[in-house]
């Protein structure tokens, strides 16, 4: 097979994918719909880990880890889709944060400050950085430390607590992540 002829074939395959993924799409807002109603959780690590190991259980060893990476990341493009649709739920993470921090939302300010932790072993943090980008904030410093099994992270992002996009990161963060704060405004 030729490079070109190669390349057919992938976009063929990514032709097929388009409708899929947009079916997908339209069963994410609607569950967002039924958990703005419900105040159930968006992420529950259970069923997705769960649903990547039927999935996954029969693909060839060669490609599985790209496989499960494949379904991880579409898995967080759904979930920051829902969480951009629960608006009440943005603000008990955000708002619920920045008033535990003595943060005023309204000052004027052009960066968050945020701390979490992640489980070392079984970290999420490359998906949230991910989720930055999709969001298009931008990380203007970041460090990890790993201490006792636990990353302790700190970011900087760009931007300002009223703007939806940093909200929906915010949230995303908020929900999934363990020890969630905001730590300062400037």
């Amino acid at each position: 097979m030729t490079l070109e002829e190669a390349r057919r074939e992938i976009d063929a395959v990514d032709t097929q994918m388009k409708p899929l993924f947009l079916k997908r799409m339209e069963c994410a807002r609607k569950v967002a719909e039924v958990k703005a109603e419900t105040g159930g959780d968006v992420f529950v690590l259970e069923r997705e880990l769960a649903i990547i190991e039927k999935r996954a259980g029969d693909v060839d060893p060669e490609v599985y880890e790209e496989y499960v990476m494949f379904l991880r990341h579409l898995m967080s493009v759904s979930r920051r889709y829902q969480y951009g649709k629960l608006v009440g739920m943005q603000d008990t993470v955000v708002d619920g944060a920045a008033a535990a921090a003595g943060v005023d939302e309204d000052a004027a300010h052009t960066q968050v400050e945020i701390a979490f932790d992640c489980p070392a072993e079984a970290s999420d943090l490359n998906l949230f950085v991910n989720m930055a980008k999709l969001n298009k904030i931008r990380i203007d410093r970041m460090k990890v430390e790993t201490q006792e099994g636990v990353q302790k992270v700190s970011m900087a992002l760009e931007g300002n607590l009223r703007e939806s996009s940093l909200r929906r990161l915010l949230c995303q963060i908020g929900k999934e992540a363990e020890n969630f704060r905001i730590t300062a405004v400037k």
